[in-house]
């Protein structure tokens, strides 16, 4: 070592100290710092996934995907997620099939999307189990079998996976595949809303209210739904929005906040929150009246299908028209 070190010059010692140095720095801690905008460890972090580093390219694929410390680009991801999961990396498997599944565009493909989430839940990942059952449960991308569905749900909610819990537990609930039983269900249920799964916290909401499958409790129904909504489910944020405007479950009614969470669940395409935020613009109901924000969030929930909204758009037009005749 010492006869190595007389023989180099100081400048490529220099060198060889630096890349000793980046090639010490833990993959994940690279795509941590990229994320934050460090273009030295997006440099490093691009030159091993150029290697085919495994880590490198899961890592950066998951910041194409978020767009955080470089372009967004599904695509981009989807390209280097598939080199990883190649290689037999499960979290590239399953990311990659969350892309094939819900990507719009060309990129959608949900029979290879249910093919990868396979491969991972085979491999023990619960996500994956939890996601294949789903796609099992509604015959996407696969065949419908909800005995196999169920199978895989439970695997994944023996690993106390949220999502998995909570799509077991409606399965339960609608008795799909399984005798009906509402005490489980709302119990599976519960389970997966006390672990943040949002969509589970809407639910559970929903039996409070109602006294399905536990003790009817207005309150704690309220409170799900709250937390439901403050992780931004657009569904969520609509009803909270009606609880406001109606004074339900002892809320005071609140024209100002109501609208405030119509407009939080409109923005992330709710139809009924859009065609409702629509009316609140055209009589002022907690928000200023205007005649064209009203007009341009009716139009956007007729493009969701809105009924009412396409009924009213309808209108729009034929009086426009009687008025240019």
């Amino acid at each position: 070592m010492r006869g190595l070190r007389r023989a180099l010059p100081w400048g490529l010692l220099a060198l060889a100290g630096m890349a000793l140095a980046a090639s010490d720095v833990p993959v994940s801690e690279l795509a941590k710092q990229a994320r934050q905008g460090s273009a030295q460890a997006l440099e490093s972090l691009q030159r091993l996934a150029g290697q085919d580093d495994t880590l490198a390219l899961y890592h950066l694929g998951m910041l194409h995907l978020s767009g955080r410390g470089v372009p967004q680009s599904d695509a981009r991801a989807a390209e280097l997620l598939r080199r990883a999961a190649d290689r037999g990396h499960v979290p590239s498997m399953h990311n990659l099939a969350v892309i094939l599944e819900r990507a719009p565009g060309e990129l959608r493909d949900p029979v290879a999307a249910a093919r990868w989430y396979r491969h991972a839940a085979q491999r023990g990942y619960a996500r994956s189990q939890a996601n294949l059952g789903y796609l099992l449960a509604e015959g996407l991308g696969t065949a419908r079998d909800l005995d196999e569905a169920r199978q895989w749900l439970e695997k994944a909610a023996d690993q106390n996976q949220p999502r998995g819990l909570y799509l077991l537990g409606l399965l339960y609930l609608d008795g799909r595949g399984v005798e009906r039983d509402d005490a489980r269900a709302a119990q599976l249920i519960r389970s997966a809303a006390e672990r943040n799964e949002r969509e589970a916290q809407l639910r559970l909401a929903l039996l409070l209210q109602t006294g399905r499958g536990l003790e009817r409790n207005e309150q704690q129904a309220l409170e799900w739904l709250r937390k439901s909504a403050g992780q931004r489910l657009p569904e969520a944020q609509y009803l909270l929005a009606l609880v406001h405007a109606r004074g339900l479950h002892g809320v005071p009614r609140d024209a100002k906040v109501a609208a405030d969470w119509l407009r939080r669940s409109a923005r992330q395409g709710h139809a009924p929150a859009q065609y409702a935020l629509g009316v609140a613009y055209s009589s002022g109901y907690g928000v200023p009246k205007d005649a064209e924000q009203a007009l341009g969030w009716i139009a956007e929930a007729e493009k969701n299908g809105h009924l009412e909204a396409i009924e009213a758009m309808k209108q729009f037009r034929e009086q426009g028209a009687r008025l240019r005749d």
